[in-house]
């Protein structure tokens, strides 16, 4: 059984490869079809020349065919190449290692709070369905749903900061005066609490909380109706009309019976939301001057700077690539019914 999903992932993880591959091929394309000369943009200055910028034309390589840059990159991925950022000066892969630990907590921990949110909301309102707490779960639901996360970042940031001014600032992962801890995990809050630092651990956590709830608006809402539908599924079925006939306590019927098997269609929207949060968290590391990969691939994209923005696609793609087979094997441990798709 074991060598039987090894090879299963491993099949999976090789049919992720043309995905991958097109999503290279689109990235390319797309990119290089943007407005604006990226030449240009480096050779900015007062003193340059046509030459001069020819020069740095032919440096970057854009004086080849469209066909010709492609091999190159995909060269240069083979090797883990993936450029040097116009912006900073350095390899785009290095640029990336500073700031991916920052969307990474971030997004764990937006991700964090939706299922303490979504997940107790969403089978109280499946064993009330119906009742005004059902009711009022779908008009959240609805609302979540229909209300952008930068949206809800400005309400945040206008009501907690400007009104009750209770909110830190909104601005990065702690304030100007701070120092931060030393670079252990990259995540702040971890950082901080290895070294025994609470007073910076208690900062970077509370900046987190209106970028978290921003980046948690996107995600209460499928998690919430894929709890409420799983539960409301489990409860209708057979098994569970068995176990109260036979007089099995209500709280383990739930616990040990219905809320098992409800979680498995919610561990799958769970990879879906995880993966997507990492991708659509742009606008909120923007509005809160978050210094992640979603910023740093708007300034490049702002900037004509090709290399980031086609990294920041490509390695959420993988990362949506491993957080759907990691649901699936994590839904097969959970339930032997549920086999790895091939």
């Amino acid at each position: 059984m074991k060598h039987r999903t090894l090879r299963l992932i491993a099949w999976r993880l090789l049919m992720a490869l043309p995905i991958l591959f097109g999503v290279i091929v689109v990235t390319f394309v797309l990119i290089r079809a943007l407005p604006g000369d990226p030449a240009i943009v480096y050779a900015s200055g007062p003193n340059m020349s046509q030459e001069d910028i020819d020069a740095i034309r032919r440096a970057m390589g854009l004086d080849k065919s469209v066909f010709e840059q492609f091999l190159i990159y995909l060269n240069n991925i083979a090797h883990l190449n993936f450029g040097n950022s116009l912006v900073t000066g350095q390899p785009v892969l290095k640029d990336f290692g500073e700031r991916l630990p920052a969307t990474l907590e971030l997004a764990v921990f937006a991700f964090a709070l939706s299922l303490v949110v979504a997940l107790p909301v969403g089978v109280l309102s499946a064993l009330y369905r119906d009742s005004w707490i059902d009711q009022l779960v779908r008009v959240i639901t609805s609302v979540s749903a229909a209300m952008p996360g930068f949206f809800f970042g400005l309400i945040l940031i206008f009501i907690f900061y400007f009104l009750m001014g209770i909110a830190p600032e909104p601005i990065g992962r702690l304030s100007g005066w701070s120092i931060a801890p030393p670079t252990v995990t990259g995540f702040m809050t971890i950082d901080a609490a290895l070294i025994g630092d609470w007073e910076i651990f208690w900062e970077a956590l509370g900046k987190m909380l209106m970028p978290a709830a921003s980046m948690a608006i996107f995600a209460v809402a499928p998690l919430m109706r894929m709890m409420r539908g799983g539960m409301i599924d489990a409860l209708d079925s057979d098994y569970i009309k068995a176990a109260r006939a036979y007089g099995i306590p209500r709280r383990k019927i739930l616990l040990q019976y219905a809320l098992p098997n409800a979680m498995l269609p919610v561990l799958a929207t769970m990879g879906m939301v995880l993966s997507t949060m990492l991708g659509a968290n742009i606008m909120i590391e923007k509005l809160f001057a978050w210094p992640g990969i979603g910023s740093y691939s708007v300034n490049a994209l702002t900037g004509v700077d090709y290399a980031p923005v086609q990294a920041f696609v490509l390695i959420v793609a993988v990362l949506f690539v491993l957080m759907t087979l990691a649901i699936d094997i994590l839904s097969a441990a959970i339930d032997p019914r549920y086999k790895l798709k091939g």
